[in-house]
């Protein structure tokens, strides 16, 4: 009787073992698939928008914020960017998260030339709605820190052109930078809104 407890006793435990490894093997899958890693620490930059209203970056903690860069006589990949980013303001809109849980934030590289007349008019001209969209400008000074802050490099070339880095940055509640990607043709709105998701439910 003794041998066939301890028979039985040893395959209860071994069964337990099993389905223990195997609730942690999943679960470590569906929680990474969704919890993305720290890249680094965002700065805590205070900008205005194109109203004149101050904007610090601390105000919106608690959502999460995409950071993109700019500037409105870019001719190529700043433009290609924000028809992406009017995509994804879209499709966060259509599911509740915009501006309650989630906010796009657009600094420009070139204060000096985007005013915030310029930005007004930049963003009629292509129908840019304000919903949980930030067009961001600082002085010379503030914008060098946001940028360095980033490690974003911007370097004003002849006729008013930048040659500047090609990112933008996913910005978790608690101003940890969780995702670097690429801007312009090379975006991919679905990952991203995927990526805003997953963070906007791990705060929940």
């Amino acid at each position: 009787m003794s041998a066939v407890i301890k028979r039985y006793g040893f395959a209860f435990v071994a069964t337990l073992l099993i389905a223990a490894v195997i609730l942690t093997i999943g679960y470590q899958l569906w929680w990474g698939a969704s919890r993305l890693p720290v890249v680094d620490r965002a700065p805590d930059f205070t900008l205005s928008d194109m109203h004149g209203k101050r904007v610090a970056l601390h105000d919106s903690d608690g959502k999460v914020r995409l950071v993109s860069f700019h500037y409105t006589s870019c001719p190529d990949i700043c433009q290609a960017t924000n028809v992406n980013l009017q995509r994804i303001q879209k499709r966060l809109k259509e599911e509740a998260i915009l501006d309650k849980k989630a906010l796009l934030m657009t600094i420009t590289f070139d204060p000096k030339r985007d005013t915030e007349e310029v930005l007004q008019k930049y963003t009629d001209a292509r129908n840019i709605q304000p919903d949980g969209w930030l067009f961001l400008r600082g002085t010379p000074e503030q914008t060098k820190q946001v940028l360095d802050g980033f490690k974003v490099l911007a370097e004003e070339q002849q006729g008013g052109l930048f040659m500047h880095s090609n990112q933008l940055f996913l910005v978790d509640g608690n101003e940890n930078i969780r995702r670097i990607y690429k801007m312009g043709s090379e975006m991919n709105n679905d990952d991203i809104v995927d990526d805003i998701r997953n963070l906007v439910n791990d705060s929940l």
